[in-house]
């Protein structure tokens, strides 16, 4: 039987069909009266019987598809039931509200990031950003933190030192150069300021990160190029590329979206981006996403969200072979070819496009590009 023709009202919380033929299936409003919205599995007395996200309770019902089946009177596969589910659910009463606000939140702390990024040598104060987000400064303070976990002024503080960390190590500026282009006043300030998140002197830092100039010549040579700026719908990693399992589900998912939006394999990539120098910041707040390359962003009204990569000048590095060798890759070119070259990279960012998919390609044979922003010397 087709779910439809046994009730078009479902579970305002876990989009079960509604089972009004058997009270015992329906949830209990506080008044101990039988709820009219939600199922005996999602309320009881007119609390939610366990708090989860919208995501994990799809998870659940993945895991327990034999049981919707049977209750719904369906005959869905996992993946069938998975589709259903992530359309339905961001409509219903306990997520609709969420979705929305998650997104808007989200869309606005990555504008704000990309915004701190592109003005960390300018005077960055909270009313100036919580006025550019829409929120008051108190909501706007509670938001970042919940988003990133840092308070706004920490925040933009850490990101500043590690700029000079990036260009202690990535260039040859002077002490009194890299302050010319930081947001520091003095030697003594960004002295102080550097060995109080390092716990070591600018040169100690610079003397410990100095390539080896032993490394054998290398032939690598990058295609550069100036790139337009591209739109990407994208998942930020966080902690599961700890967990294979967690990591590999951030990409099934990342899949179905370029399916539910129609992406056009000819054209769209699926690539990796990096906002941060893992040998420089720790490994907790590294930024991270995974993500597809888009055109039309209309389609798009939820979850994961839009970034913007910046144009600009890049250097494109091809690598050939497992991702697991991909850092090998990256220490030739930031300890052999960025020093001999005409090129300084231009921010700690970086993103990957895969040019090929493991599930139809050798290992030996996939191709990667390594995007790196690049200035001249």
């Amino acid at each position: 039987m087709v779910e439809s023709e046994i009730n078009k009202r479902y579970c305002q919380s876990c989009g079960m069909p509604l089972r009004f033929d058997v009270e015992e299936y329906l949830g209990t409003n506080s008044d101990g009266s039988r709820s009219d919205e939600f199922c005996y599995y999602c309320l009881k007395e007119g609390k939610y019987i366990v708090d989860i996200s919208m995501w994990e309770m799809i998870d659940i019902w993945i895991k327990y598809t034999d049981k919707y089946n049977e209750y719904a009177d369906t005959d869905y596969s996992p993946e069938e039931l998975r589709n259903i589910l992530n359309k339905r659910l961001p409509t219903l009463n306990r997520w609709r509200q969420k979705v929305e606000t998650s997104y808007l939140h989200h869309k606005m702390i990555q504008n704000i990031i990309v915004y701190i990024n592109c003005h960390l040598t300018e005077i960055l104060d909270t009313d100036t950003l919580s006025s550019m987000s829409g929120l008051s400064k108190y909501h706007f303070r509670r938001v970042f933190l919940a988003a990133t976990g840092e308070n706004i002024g920490s925040y933009i503080q850490r990101l500043r030192i590690e700029h000079v960390a990036h260009l202690l190590i990535s260039t040859d500026y002077t002490l009194k150069q890299i302050i010319e282009q930081t947001s520091y006043q003095t030697k003594s300030s960004i002295a102080k300021a550097f060995k109080k998140h390092f716990g070591i002197s600018t040169s100690q830092y610079r003397e410990k990160h100095k390539p080896n100039s032993k490394n054998p010549a290398t032939d690598i040579e990058p295609e550069i190029k100036v790139i337009s700026p591209m739109k990407i719908f994208c998942i930020e990693v966080g902690e599961a590329y700890k967990n294979k399992i967690k990591y590999q589900l951030l990409w099934n998912k990342l899949r179905h979206y370029a399916r539910q939006y129609e992406a056009d394999q000819r054209y769209d990539k699926f690539i990796s981006l990096s906002m941060d120098d893992p040998s420089i910041t720790p490994t907790d707040k590294c930024r991270f996403y995974l993500g597809i390359t888009i055109r039309d962003d209309s389609k798009v009204k939820t979850m994961p969200g839009i970034m913007q990569i910046p144009g600009g000048r890049y250097a494109i590095f091809r690598h050939k072979g497992s991702y697991s060798s991909l850092y090998k890759a990256y220490r030739m070119i930031y300890e052999e070819w960025f020093p001999k070259s005409k090129y300084h990279p231009q921010s700690t960012s970086s993103f990957e496009v895969y040019m090929n998919r493991p599930s139809t390609t050798e290992t030996s044979e996939l191709l990667t590009d390594i995007y790196i922003p690049v200035i001249r010397k």
